[in-house]
């Protein structure tokens, strides 16, 4: 049965990882405390942190880990309908320490290998796109669905009662501010009136009329004698 280089690396290095388990929690106390004093210094003196080196009491097993992936691995005459696996080769080494670089990585990988089976299933004539009216079981039941539901609306409608009285709150407060303008525009009105009544009569005073009266009451009595004639 033939194996793929590339999954007896991987088996091999996943033993490797598994046997240094106990040594990497072990020094899980020291790298805390290393951690919390990194913290507290600037981040010009910090360096890159150093993948721990394989223990070296770890077993490389070769012969247990070939009859494992032979016990799990696939038979090479297996239709790749059974499997659906594709392998996507990297164009270039990536940054495993960069973030940026390897997430982007793994989304190029996800996307390429997205395509190639979409156009394998094409070739094949195989159908792999859910129908228009294909309705799947649900998962939980009715009863349970219909209490979620109802959270929801009274969350919602929770959030729809906050929000009227927020916008009747500030309704009020813009009503009293107008109120108020309004009354301040009453008051300024009336103090104007005033200064022009009072203006009115001082120039009435130093136009000859006394106390700011005129003769108005003689000219109704010249008015009245005249209707009696």
């Amino acid at each position: 049965m033939g194996l793929r280089s590339k999954d007896l690396s991987l088996l091999q290095s996943e033993k490797v990882v598994e046997d240094n388990v106990d040594d990497v929690m072990g020094d899980y106390s020291e790298e805390e405390d290393s951690e919390s004093e990194s913290e507290s210094e600037s981040e010009s003196d910090q360096e890159d942190v150093k993948l721990a080196e394989p223990s070296k009491t770890a077993v490389y097993n070769r012969e247990g880990l070939v009859e494992k992936l032979e016990d799990i691995g696939w038979p090479e005459n297996v239709d790749w309908m059974h499997k659906l696996s594709l392998d996507i080769d990297q164009e270039k080494e990536v940054d495993v320490n960069d973030d940026l670089a390897r997430e982007l990585a793994f989304y190029t990988q996800a996307l390429e290998g997205t395509r190639a089976a979409f156009d394998k299933f094409q070739s094949m004539g195989l159908p792999f796109l859910r129908p228009p009216d294909y309705y799947a079981e649900m998962v939980k039941t009715d009863a349970h669905m219909q209490k979620v539901k109802g959270k929801l609306l009274a969350q919602k409608r929770q959030i729809e009662e906050s929000e009227e009285r927020r916008k009747a709150r500030e309704a009020k407060r813009i009503a009293k501010e107008v109120q108020a303008e309004k009354l301040k525009e009453r008051a300024k009105q009336k103090k104007q009136e005033i200064e022009e009544v009072k203006k009115w009569r001082k120039q009435r005073q130093q136009s000859g009329f006394k106390d700011g009266k005129d003769s108005m009451p003689e000219r109704r009595k010249r008015s009245r004698g005249d209707v009696s004639r």
